[in-house]
């Protein structure tokens, strides 16, 4: 029974072995390919910086006039902020290739990949590195790190904290965006329910109480939206008890929610019939 158990463990190592090295080299290339043209990566990403500090300049011009906003004062609001941006950055960075599955199944590019000995949900993944999030992802860091400080809370055990929440903030962006561009695989064209879904990531970057109760509701039970940034910055504030026990939850409704999501994308490959049917 043992030697079972460590044959299956060591089978699961070499696995994620065997993908992390193919993923490095994906990475090396899609960052090479990048580097080609670096002045339009330096002023894109530039421009994400500038488009991002304008929101939170927005913030702050807010709380010029009020002291606080839904019972959040500055730090926090700002805190929630970048884990929002934080999290949607890293998603952005390393998965948003998922919204090509439209395209993918429309032109072909869907049969090249199932002929390759890989899973078919990583290669989409791996296939391609975004040009136009670090500034952003640089900026949620400064704003976590900035907010934690003048928060009074920058301690080691809540960097590692931060660090889990993105982490887990990023999957479920991930989630969500896979769930919503399976939906291809039926319909061909599915611009109308990934525009919503964009859409639904900007309820990330506030608070989530001062939206209505139908809100709040969908975005923890429905799509949860609200374990990104909102719940899974409560346990650094510690204002309430119940928010406190919901964002310690957040890495596990991250993992299931992933789980529900990778299960909907099998479902959605076994109905593809490929490009010529």
């Amino acid at each position: 029974m043992l030697r079972r158990l460590f044959d299956y463990a060591a089978g699961i190592a070499n696995t994620v072995m065997r993908y992390a090295g193919i993923y490095l080299w994906y990475l090396r290339s899609n960052w090479l390919s990048l580097m080609a043209y670096p002045v339009p990566f330096v002023v894109v990403n530039i421009a994400g910086i500038m488009d991002s500090v304008i929101s939170v300049a927005a913030v702050w011009v807010l709380f010029s006039k009020v002291q606080a906003i839904g019972g959040w004062n500055f730090p926090q609001v700002i805190l929630i902020y970048g884990f929002s941006i934080l999290s949607r950055s890293l998603f952005h960075l390393f998965c948003v290739n998922i919204v090509s599955i439209s395209t993918m199944v429309r032109e072909g590019g869907m049969d090249r990949i199932l002929v390759r000995p890989l899973n078919p949900l990583y290669q989409v993944l791996a296939d391609y590195l975004d040009n136009d999030d670090y500034g952003e992802f640089l900026l949620g860091c400064l704003l976590v790190w900035f907010s934690l400080g003048g928060l009074g809370i920058r301690t080691l055990p809540n960097v590692i904290w931060a660090v889990i929440a993105v982490i887990s903030g990023g999957t479920i962006y991930l989630s969500v965006h896979i769930i919503v561009n399976t939906v291809s695989f039926f319909t061909i064209e599915n611009k109308a329910i990934t525009g919503l879904a964009w859409q639904l990531d900007e309820f990330t970057r506030y608070p989530l109480n001062i939206y209505g109760r139908g809100i709040r509701a969908f975005l923890t039970w429905v799509v949860p939206f609200g374990f990104v940034s909102f719940f899974s910055a409560q346990p650094l504030f510690r204002v309430s008890r119940n928010w406190v026990f919901a964002g310690w939850l957040t890495p596990i409704v991250a993992l299931v929610f992933f789980g529900v999501a990778y299960g909907f994308w099998k479902w959605g490959l076994s109905n593809y019939q490929g490009v010529g049917n």
